[in-house]
């Protein structure tokens, strides 16, 4: 294709700093005395904790703490209510290491800080968790008694009814269309694992490095809605992002733990997710169930659309996959349109 065609080749701005790894990202910057963090994540998909023994994980040298439900100060939760995409997004609505339960498996359920990450990590191995396990709901079908069709995902409207669909797809003279589709779960798995530096600089001022896609969103989220701070006390440092498919655009609990631990401990703390709590801690896209329904006249123009959509959501949060509402509900020209969306609150498999 031709210069003309597709315009001259442009030089990024950032392109020389990240093909010379001169480019900086957010755990890469140091805080001074940093420690680092380690999670423990629950092995069932929904239940109850029963004990934690973290006895030996204290014993470690270089350990500075052990956070579980049991000893972690109660910060203020963030209210379900947002006020909107422009506060921030938070698809887990309860807050790290709040209460015993368990309703998603790899959920964070203990947080060890240590000065080293090598100590870090083998204190977390020490920590035992014993769990009483409930029967968990990890498909659409069996979670069909939880389904339900919100109004709204945040600001949009998902359920979207224009004209008589019925109507249109009685009419005889009418050439009529019905498939169903189904998409399995997607995984976001970015070359930049998702991670954190929280560096209390005092009680009321927090400086967070963190590989995030919405820095305002961050600093709403963890200001006084999580850690009763003044916006103009927090600040969010991400000059770049290593990828993100969408899962750095949210709050994480991640982020909350860092500058949880970092209080606790009285040092910065590193938390960076490993490649395999990508699968678990940054959240993933639904699997859908779809059934698109077209009428036609026989020349081609479509008289009517019907768009039904499927998905699960989380246990701990209220997102929609809206699948019709931003594409069929919008690209198409039709006198009717019907755009049905329902959730089920479903957990992820252990």
């Amino acid at each position: 294709m031709s210069a003309a065609t597709i315009g001259p080749a442009r030089s990024r701005v950032d392109g020389r700093l990240k093909v010379t790894g001169a480019a900086k990202y957010a755990v890469e910057f140091t805080a001074p005395k940093c420690a680092y963090g380690w999670t423990v994540e629950s092995n069932i998909a929904k239940g109850k904790i029963t004990a934690i023994d973290t006895k030996a994980a204290q014993a470690v040298p270089g350990v500075l703490a052990v956070l579980t439900h049991l000893n972690t100060p109660k910060f203020q939760s963030a209210p379900k209510k947002e006020g909107g995409i422009s506060s921030g997004i938070r698809n887990e609505e309860r807050f790290p290491l709040s209460d015993d339960g368990v309703h998603y498996a790899g959920q964070y359920v203990a947080l060890v800080v240590a000065e080293t990450i090598e100590q870090a990590r083998h204190a977390a191995s020490l920590v035992k968790v014993t769990y009483a396990p409930e029967e968990p709901l990890l498909t659409m079908e069996a979670a069909v008694k939880k389904a339900e069709q919100p109004k709204k995902n945040r600001d949009e409207k998902v359920q979207i009814k224009k004209g008589d669909v019925d109507a249109a797809f009685k009419d005889s003279g009418l050439v009529k269309i019905e498939q169903t589709y189904l998409t399995p779960t997607e995984t976001h798995n970015p070359i930049e694992m998702s991670g954190t530096i929280a560096h209390w600089e005092s009680d009321k001022n927090l400086t967070l490095y963190d590989a995030t896609q919405f820095v305002k969103g961050v600093q709403n989220i963890i200001l006084a809605r999580s850690f009763g701070l003044d916006r103009e006390a927090v600040r969010i440092i991400c000059p770049f992002v290593g990828g993100a498919f969408g899962c750095k655009g949210a709050v994480w609990m991640h982020v909350l733990l860092a500058a949880m631990g970092a209080k606790v401990a009285g040092v910065p703390v590193k938390l960076h997710v490993t490649r395999r709590n990508m699968f678990v801690g940054t959240g993933h896209r639904t699997p859908t169930r779809q059934t698109l329904s077209l009428a036609a006249t026989r020349d081609g123009k479509l008289q009517a659309i019907k768009h039904v959509s499927e998905t699960l959501t989380s246990p701990v949060g209220q997102f929609t996959e809206s699948c019709g509402s931003r594409s069929t509900g919008l690209m198409y020209e039709s006198p009717t349109i019907r755009v049905e969306e329902s959730r089920r609150a479903g957990r992820r498999r252990a």
